[in-house]
């Protein structure tokens, strides 16, 4: 039995996959809300961490996890650029769970600077310009609920941002965002 194509159904089909695509196109990339980067742009130069700010514009972004370094830029996998080109400043408050209370490493990545705190208390930081570097800090947690404070900048050049964790004996690593046995992120 011979089976005949009708060209209204070529054509049936065609017309979808176009629309397909154009649906596909303009539907915005969605991540999980795990974060909120507060990006802000700094009128002059930064150079060190711990100078005054001055800021011309501020924007809100929502991620996933910290893995903010792709292609030599602040940028985010699926969401692409982030921020601004240069001189600016992010700050990350956010709040998660041990599951497993011991020693913790917090491995963080950045091009600039950056400084981390858990629960208020400084815990390791890097004050001026590098190239991406990847810092271990080392701390005890508690079983529970804590916070940490996230402040990185982006001077002039390469930029990224990444911040993993590990339980101590373990050694496996995830992004913060990830959850695991070990912390949960809200």
């Amino acid at each position: 039995m011979k089976q005949i194509i009708h060209k209204n159904n070529v054509f049936s089909v065609l017309l979808a996959v176009i629309i397909g695509s154009i649906i596909y196109r303009v539907t915005p990339v969605m991540v999980d809300h795990v974060f909120n980067l507060v990006i802000s742009k700094n009128r002059s130069n930064i150079v060190d961490i711990h100078q005054g700010r001055d800021i011309t514009a501020t924007q809100t972004v929502a991620v996933d996890r910290l893995n903010l370094a792709d292609k030599n830029r602040f940028r985010h996998p699926k969401l692409g650029d982030l921020g601004y080109g240069d001189d600016f400043w992010v700050d990350v408050n956010a709040d998660f769970l041990v599951k497993k209370a011991g020693n913790y490493v917090f491995y963080m990545g950045s091009d600039d600077g950056y400084s981390l705190a858990i629960d208020g208390h400084p815990l390791c930081e890097w004050t001026h310009d590098r190239p991406l570097t990847v810092d271990a800090c080392t701390v005890s947690l508690t079983e529970g609920p804590h916070k940490f404070a996230l402040v990185y900048f982006q001077g002039y050049g390469n930029s990224g941002l990444t911040m993993q964790y590990a339980y101590a004996t373990d050694g496996t690593q995830y992004f913060a965002g990830d959850n695991s046995k070990y912390l949960k992120f809200h």
